[in-house]
């Protein structure tokens, strides 16, 4: 488990760079763990990566649908155009979810339940445990992965007895910029 020091520093903001940077390093890491990075697998993430707020799985639906309304003819030939086209612009909700159940598998991503939606996780190589500051108002997101959150989890496994296999921590209210 890492620790990291009690300041939420950590905004779900990422520049092109990072964007770029993080899928680089999840095709990277899902190689080493023998995991397949398929490339809807990576669309979605890079799609919550580049979110600038948590992101719902009907708003990936829509947009890889609308991803895909946008791709060139040439990449779709087939005898039956329109009927062959219809079929590749839908995107089945199961496959977005069985894609968002590997990245939250991976630790690419963290689902906020409290809101129904994922956001990109700070320290995707790095087992932690982390609580979400979510602002009501502008729906920013700030992940803490701090000294006090592991000791919340410390006190259930050494004092209670209590085995966490996954914990959301989320704490709504709203943030500085919104106060």
């Amino acid at each position: 488990m890492s620790s990291h020091s009690s300041v939420c520093d950590h905004v779900q903001d990422f520049t092109p760079s990072d964007v770029n940077e993080r899928l680089m390093a999840a095709k990277e890491q899902c190689r080493s763990n023998g995991a397949r990075f398929t490339p809807l697998r990576q669309q979605i993430y890079q799609l919550v990566l580049e979110a600038n707020k948590p992101v719902g799985a009907y708003d990936l639906i829509t947009q890889l649908q609308q991803m895909r309304l946008n791709e060139p003819e040439a990449k779709n030939p087939a005898s039956n155009k329109q009927t062959n086209n219809q079929m590749q612009k839908n995107v089945a909700p199961p496959t977005v979810y069985r894609s968002l159940e590997f990245l939250l598998s991976e630790g690419l991503i963290h689902q906020l339940t409290s809101i129904n939606a994922y956001v990109p996780c700070c320290h995707p190589r790095a087992q932690h445990t982390a609580a979400f500051l979510i602002c009501a108002q502008c729906q920013r997101v700030q992940e803490c992965s701090s000294l006090p959150v592991q000791e919340i989890m410390s006190f259930a496994q050494r004092d209670v007895g209590f085995t966490v296999e996954r914990s959301v921590i989320e704490l709504s209210g709203r943030c500085q910029a919104c106060q």
